[in-house]
């Protein structure tokens, strides 16, 4: 008799469940909106009863994936400048539209999502939608990890498939797959699914037609994109400047400035961003030790009163009061650190 085969214990894929069974009714929505802040910007449809407001968010992270299923109320989401401004994410979102119906839309163009359909969208552009109660699956991919797969990375936003396109069909039967072993899995099992798992979605995409955005526009996206990224990997470089960006992605300072004239020029921008992440440092127990000064110095502030004034007037809250926890740190900051958001933080560290 063959001795039987030993395994490793499997160590589980980390997993996330945020719900508003447990918060008070008049409080749900707010705290809804402001989970979806590292994405979007939620607002409650005109004439619609918060007090009745229900949400759910079940997430598995992958390595470079993030799976989610979400069932929420009717609500209005939108993917703003200022949204961009704030998170710094650009991922891809691939999603399909388990129940009820919504509008996706992007600059002039819209599409219809009913039961069944599947559309890919570009968190590094504008866009939004306006869905009635649903129910959803998406896999949140790190743009880095998909955009070399694909013939067009900066081209894919509201690209949909039908539910009975065969593409569809074999996609959602993958992620059913998928979602059901993740219970099963361990991160070294998981990350042999990724390569497969990204083709997939890749030969999807570059399966569809594409409208090629031509002139200006698509090069200003492109360069966008580009300088946006760089940005997020040198918070921490002290020779961050426009001057910098601008060398990194051969443009002129004026030419920067342009395509970050909506978030109020390149330096507010680098500004913003980096305040965030000073934000998010000070709320890290692992610097709980260190001095205020020097996690702002980490981030380019080199004077510290300067730094504490833009705080308090960017924040409503000063760098000693997030440190003592001696007020009620608002909502937003608190999703940093509240149990049961922690996908928040896999979000924005999708890599």
């Amino acid at each position: 008799m063959s001795e039987a085969i030993q395994t490793e214990p499997i160590v589980g894929l980390p997993r996330n469940s945020f719900s508003l069974n447990s918060i008070r009714r008049k409080d749900r929505f707010a705290f809804w909106r402001e989970s979806l802040a590292c994405l979007c910007e939620a607002e409650i449809h005109r004439g619609e009863d918060q007090l009745d407001f229900f949400g759910e968010i079940q997430s598995v992270l992958f390595d470079s994936l993030m799976l989610s299923q979400v069932t929420a109320q009717a609500h209005i989401a939108n993917r703003t400048n200022a949204a961009m401004a704030r998170d710094g994410v650009d991922h891809y979102l691939l999603m399909v539209h388990d129940e009820g119906n919504a509008e996706f839309y992007a600059g002039q163009k819209s599409v219809n999502l009913n039961k069944g359909d599947c559309i890919f969208l570009d968190f590094s552009q504008e866009g939004g939608s306006i869905s009635g109660s649903y129910s959803n699956r998406s896999i949140l991919i790190a743009r880095e990890q998909l955009a070399p797969l694909l013939h067009s990375p900066d081209d894919s936003n509201l690209k949909t498939l039908p539910a009975a396109h065969p593409l569809n069909v074999i996609l959602r039967e993958h992620l059913s797959s998928v979602s059901a072993q993740t219970s099963k899995l361990n991160m070294q099992q998981a990350q042999q699914l990724v390569p497969a798992t990204m083709g997939l979605i890749a030969a999807c995409l570059n399966g569809m037609p594409h409208e090629s955005e031509a002139g200006q526009e698509g090069v200003n996206l492109a360069l966008m994109t580009r300088a946006r990224r760089i940005i997020e990997a040198n918070l921490t470089n002290p020779n961050l400047s426009p001057d910098y960006l601008g060398g990194a992605i051969n443009v002129s300072r004026s030419k920067l400035y342009e395509l970050f004239l909506s978030f109020g020029g390149v330096s507010k921008y680098i500004r913003d961003r980096r305040m965030k992440a000073v934000l998010r440092a000070l709320l890290d127990p692992r610097n709980a030790y260190r001095a205020t000064y020097q996690v702002a110095l980490d981030f380019g502030f080199m004077n510290e009163s300067s730094f504490s004034r833009m705080f308090k007037q960017y924040f409503g809250f000063s760098p000693r009061q997030v440190r003592s926890k001696s007020f009620e740190i608002t909502a937003a900051a608190q999703g940093e650190i509240k149990q049961g958001r922690q996908y928040e933080d896999w979000i924005l560290n999708l890599s």
